[in-house]
């Protein structure tokens, strides 16, 4: 304690630290108040020395506030010669790791997603429960759910809103379950009307020799039964089981592009921006963006098919590259 002995002065002994100004210091020892001065940097100080067999003690800790080095206690008495003195023990600066995404024994999902996709609400552990959820249902138990923490609602509801983007017969939602807790669950959508009348095509579809190939059949297959009307919607039961074109705006081609990619295991997402919708589909190992309300306006049914730029900008692009990374993990980085 090198700081110390340089300030102090007078041939005074640092013996035992005392709790208090005791006049006892053992059994049958007498202690009085000592009459030497104090020096610190050359100034007296009122430090409170005792005399005890001939020997002259001070409190440690007024030695440390006094020449300013810190001292504490914790079981035994502990210097820190190069911190100020706060009496206290000081609080560690070590980094805190971060919680844990998966509670343990379960699978950490996101550790084979690009891990950029990982701000603000778009957390490991939201990650982790929507993979979850949503495989489960893919394999048809619609029973599975997982927690996920979100310390405002509006973060909640942001997080629930970029969730329907997946829909393609399933539907993910939310529920609270606690504070600031919520849980994810899976609710399967009736599509039967729409599964009976898209048979045919999609068997067709599948035996196609590629992914692009069976996107092309799907985007002519909305547009021969689709008319392009902004400002109606039409669900997929209605589209696929009409026997007549049904009028429908740019989410209703989406939805229905969504929903038949599910059907021959094609990921693809909704996706919203600038007052429009159009779909995202990985297709032959690459993402890219096709708009079949789009397409059925023009002749050749391919304004916007397999393009690698967005029709329009993005509302959460975000968001969308965390779906992506959640359809197809790793191949955003």
């Amino acid at each position: 304690m090198r700081k110390a002995t340089l300030y102090l002065v007078v041939g005074l002994f640092l013996g035992t630290m005392l709790a208090g100004p005791a006049v006892e210091a053992a059994s049958g020892v007498l202690a009085e108040r000592s009459a030497q001065t104090v020096f610190v940097n050359g100034v007296p100080s009122e430090l409170e020395a005792y005399l005890i067999g001939g020997h002259n003690y001070v409190k440690l800790r007024d030695v440390g506030q006094a020449v300013n080095f810190n001292v504490w206690w914790d079981g035994a008495v502990q210097i820190q010669a190069d911190t100020p003195y706060t009496g206290e023990a000081p609080k560690s600066t070590a980094v805190q790791p971060e919680p844990s995404a998966t509670p343990p024994g379960e699978t950490d999902y996101s550790a084979a997603a690009n891990p950029e996709i990982f701000t603000g609400i778009y957390t490991r552990e939201a990650y982790n429960a929507a993979y979850e959820v949503l495989t489960a249902a893919r394999a048809g138990d619609f029973t599975n759910s997982a927690t996920v923490h979100f310390a405002e609602y509006s973060d909640r509801q942001s997080f629930e809103n970029l969730l329907i983007n997946l829909a393609n017969g399933t539907t993910l939602s939310m529920r609270s379950c606690g504070d600031d807790a919520y849980e994810i669950y899976a609710i399967k959508v009736d599509r039967s009307a729409a599964d009976a009348a898209t048979e045919e095509l999609v068997r067709a579809a599948a035996g196609l020799n590629s992914d692009r190939e069976k996107v092309i059949r799907l985007n002519n297959w909305i547009c021969d039964h689709m008319t392009y009307n902004p400002n109606v919607f039409a669900g997929t039961n209605k589209i696929a089981a009409a026997s007549e074109p049904v009028e429908g705006n740019c989410v209703s081609y989406a939805s229905l592009m969504n929903y038949l990619c599910g059907q021959l295991g094609i990921p693809c997402l909704t996706v919203y921006g600038e007052s429009h919708c159009w779909n995202m589909i990985f297709a032959d190992g690459a993402w890219s963006y096709t708009d079949v309300s789009l397409n059925d306006q023009v002749y050749d049914r391919a304004g916007v098919l397999f393009d690698d730029s967005a029709p329009k900008k993005l509302s959460n692009s975000e968001g969308h590259r965390f779906l992506m990374e959640l359809l197809v993990p790793g191949l955003t980085k």
